[in-house]
């Protein structure tokens, strides 16, 4: 287990020199985005943002995360957020899409708990997005105790008739070699096998784009390497939210 007090900081300094960059992000081609299909099929059903756009012709998203920076706090610099609401207008013609970002820093997923409530009534959310793992491993809190809040939580999230996709840490191979992250997503993958809900697996994308060459996830060289990761992150999610809700061949409404 790390220690807090030695690391910490360290890893947040880390993760700002590795993401915050500020130039206009290069074109991405498909080829560049693309991973194995297994790593992007849902394991579960997506069955009330399915209707909500199937009767209402809208879908409300609440997008939950601990690390504002990965969210789109970071000034001028679209993240994946952003990329997804984009792409799932085009996926979705016709629908009204609307995707909320709740983030606050360096808070972790029991920290998010008693919050859940007062979001969940004040948004109403067809399909929760839960980000979460970076924080409690960068202040090294037990892996176990990620995985109870989540449990609790997304099953407080079903009760309310909400979806739930859990999304985990992203991957960085300066992180990877000083930090043990498995058995945060291993924690996070037995929540969604336990609640049966689906799990996007942001940490294996990234290492198959670092390990494939389609992107350098060592370089901290200011290129646009932020923007060009989180497009192709915010495409992926949003045809991962399609496929999960069975809207693959969503036409829109005839009038």
């Amino acid at each position: 287990m790390l220690n807090v007090g030695r690391y910490s900081i360290a890893m947040l300094a880390l993760l700002a020199a590795l993401f915050a960059v500020t130039a206009k992000a290069e074109a991405v081609t498909d080829r560049r985005c693309s991973v194995p299909d297994a790593l992007t099929i849902p394991q579960s059903s997506l069955p009330h943002a399915s209707l909500a756009v199937k009767r209402s012709q809208r879908l409300d998203i609440l997008l939950l995360s601990g690390t504002p920076s990965q969210t789109g706090a970071v000034k001028g610099l679209k993240s994946y957020p952003s990329y997804s609401e984009q792409a799932l207008h085009e996926l979705l013609p016709g629908v009204e899409i609307r995707l909320t970002v709740r983030a606050a820093p360096r808070r972790s997923a029991s920290e998010f708990l008693p919050l859940l409530p007062d979001m969940l009534a004040e948004l109403k959310p067809a399909l929760v997005i839960w980000q979460a793992g970076t924080v409690e491993s960068l202040r090294g809190l037990p892996p176990e105790d990620l995985g109870l809040a989540l449990q609790k939580g997304s099953a407080l999230i079903l009760q309310a008739g909400s979806d739930v996709v859990l999304l985990n840490m992203q991957y960085s191979p300066r992180m990877a070699a000083i930090m043990d992250t498995a058995n945060y997503t291993q924690n996070m993958r037995w929540v969604a096998e336990t609640l049966d809900i689906s799990m996007f697996d942001r940490f294996e994308i990234m290492r198959h784009w670092n390990e494939t060459g389609a992107f350098d996830l060592s370089s901290t060289k200011n290129d646009g390497l932020f923007e060009s990761i989180h497009l192709c992150l915010g495409r992926l999610l949003a045809d991962f939210v399609v496929r999960g809700a069975s809207l693959t061949n969503y036409k829109g409404t005839s009038k």
